[in-house]
């Protein structure tokens, strides 16, 4: 079980860094009491859900942490597990521009004004920084410049890498588009179903409204089209690090032709090794 210890000085970014370590695979927990470590490993490792291995945020917020945590990663060690501590820091300059930005208080500043309060605590933890296994300076990173150099750092081999999920929706124009869509396409030029009486009760997860979107060349050429561009655009969000795609198709009533090809989609990025799930927005529960 591999066992990461995010800690450093509050501003550098250990929040990020740790959302950045669930995103390939982590269990993480920010803010843990450190005397509750040991049993959080002991059950991780006895359920066997450990994914990647276990992320822990601790700092000088959780006031034990100092002078437990000798004691406590010891007890580990002797489980056969080494904790990794990364130790994330920053200029007192960027710390107090990233403080004064998001107008949050620094938890070391209650009786001290916020220069003290940084370098007090950047004080505190020298010596836990002289042991740490890495030492990060965030100052010239913004979020997704450290996102990438942790997952860099941390994260499978680059062949190993996963895609970006895709998300399909199916929607009707009629309700309004789904708001969280990156690419949006509209098939209300396909042959509506609905005009067929035996086809109107059903929807296009039915293989026989499936056949009847396909029959049409039209649709073949313009899914395939699609599929290849949605492909182009995995390519970019996973050079990019992004973890999402949200596609949505729309038809007039959500019920056909758009619930159809969302279907389709589905099934071609798959056969391509494309991660995607779907949602029929529209179509009624139950």
């Amino acid at each position: 079980m591999r066992l990461l210890v995010v800690t450093g000085l509050s501003g550098s970014g250990k929040t990020s860094v740790l959302h950045a370590l669930e995103d390939i695979g982590f269990f993480s927990v920010d803010n843990l009491p450190v005397e509750m470590l040991p049993g959080l490993v002991s059950y991780l490792t006895e359920s066997g859900n450990i994914g990647e291995g276990l992320a822990v945020g601790v700092d000088m917020r959780e006031r034990r942490f100092l002078q437990e945590h000798p004691r406590v990663f010891r007890s580990i060690r002797d489980r056969g597990i080494k904790p990794e501590v990364f130790f994330l820091e920053a200029t007192p300059q960027v710390l107090l521009r990233r403080f004064e930005e998001t107008c949050r208080r620094h938890p070391m500043a209650e009786n001290r004004t916020l220069l003290e309060g940084i370098e007090w605590e950047r004080e505190r933890l020298s010596g836990l920084r002289e042991t740490a296994d890495k030492v990060i300076d965030t100052s010239s990173y913004n979020i997704h410049q450290l996102r990438k150099y942790v997952q860099a750092f941390c994260g499978p081999p680059e062949g190993m890498r996963q895609n970006p999920q895709v998300e399909l929706i199916s929607f009707s124009y009629a309700k309004g588009l789904p708001c969280q869509a990156d690419l949006v396409m509209d098939v209300r030029f396909l042959p509506n179903p609905y005009y067929d009486p035996a086809l109107k009760v059903l929807d296009g997860r039915d293989p026989q409204v499936q056949a009847y979107i396909r029959h049409d060349k039209r649709a073949a050429e313009i899914l395939n089209r699609f599929v290849r561009l949605i492909e182009d655009v995995v390519a970019f969000y996973e050079k990019e690090d992004r973890a999402y795609l949200v596609v949505a198709v729309g038809c007039t009533g959500g019920l056909h032709r758009s619930v159809a090809v969302v279907c389709a989609l589905d099934e071609r990025l798959r056969s391509r090794g494309i991660s995607s799930k779907i949602f029929h927005r529209d179509i009624p529960s139950g």
